[in-house]
């Protein structure tokens, strides 16, 4: 089974979401079904996750998209380019466990 079209529309819907405890939410869940997206939904998803992470203002919402995309990331199908955003990220207003997250993310 895979992911509909219209089911990868709504969670790119939900993940810049303007609501911060959404796009947490809508992070922490899109890698539930990671097993049936295919190497363009993961490319998509990436994408998207990291362009909200590089202005993210909200701890707990960044948290959770990075922790996304290492999830994506150890699916095997996920290429440097969809992460070339997290770059545009500044060390160090991060919180130290965060930084570790993007330093993992940025080694990919």
């Amino acid at each position: 089974m895979s992911v509909k079209p219209a089911q990868m529309v709504e969670l790119i819907r939900q993940v810049i979401d303007p609501d911060p405890r959404r796009r947490e939410l809508s992070a922490d869940s899109s890698v539930d079904w990671l097993r049936h997206y295919s190497r363009s939904d993961v490319m998509l998803l990436a994408g998207a996750l990291s362009i909200v992470a590089a202005c993210e203002q909200d701890p707990a919402a960044l948290e959770s998209q990075l922790n996304a995309l290492l999830e994506l990331g150890s699916s095997g199908m996920l290429e440097a380019a969809s992460l070339e955003r997290l770059r545009d990220i500044d060390k160090g207003s991060l919180p130290g466990n965060l930084v570790e997250y993007l330093d993992d993310l940025l080694e990919l």
